[in-house]
């Protein structure tokens, strides 16, 4: 049970992640946003500006690989919350949309992945370590808050 307990809160993590993101309206930052969606906010940050613009460029032109309209994002997000306050409460009901949403982080992930793997390898070595460095200098930031 525990163990379930835990899963749903990665999960209801994960969902808020992508359903904010999803509801926001962009105007913090529009051409980091998209970046940050795959990547993660430090891989990104720490990313030269070349290289998250080209990133930024196979996102617009891969879009359909991770897109899902706003709609159905929404839709899915209602099903949850009348899935919470359902009664009787089915968990189960829970676990499958939390699945779902699962499942479109993965996505997004992995095309996040394939996206920096490609910039890596266009890198030199002293490229990469500088990115190394930028990125363990911003992890440590982001674990002293």
């Amino acid at each position: 049970m525990p163990l379930l307990f835990t899963s749903l809160a990665v999960n209801l993590l994960i969902a808020g992640m992508v359903v904010g993101w999803s509801f926001s309206d962009g105007r913090k930052d529009r051409t980091q946003g998209p970046i940050r969606g795959v990547l993660g906010e430090p891989f990104a940050r720490a990313l030269p500006d070349s290289a998250r613009q080209a990133i930024r460029s196979d996102i617009e032109r891969e879009r359909s690989r991770i897109s899902e309209s706003r709609a159905a994002l929404r839709e899915r997000f209602q099903a949850f919350l009348a899935a919470l306050r359902s009664d009787p409460f089915v968990p189960e009901d829970v676990v499958q949309l939390l699945e779902e949403q699962r499942q479109v982080g993965i996505t997004r992930q992995e095309f996040g992945e394939e996206l920096l793997l490609r910039r890596l390898n266009e890198m030199s070595l002293e490229e990469r370590s500088a990115y190394a460095d930028r990125l363990e200098q911003l992890l440590k930031n982001l674990r002293r808050r």
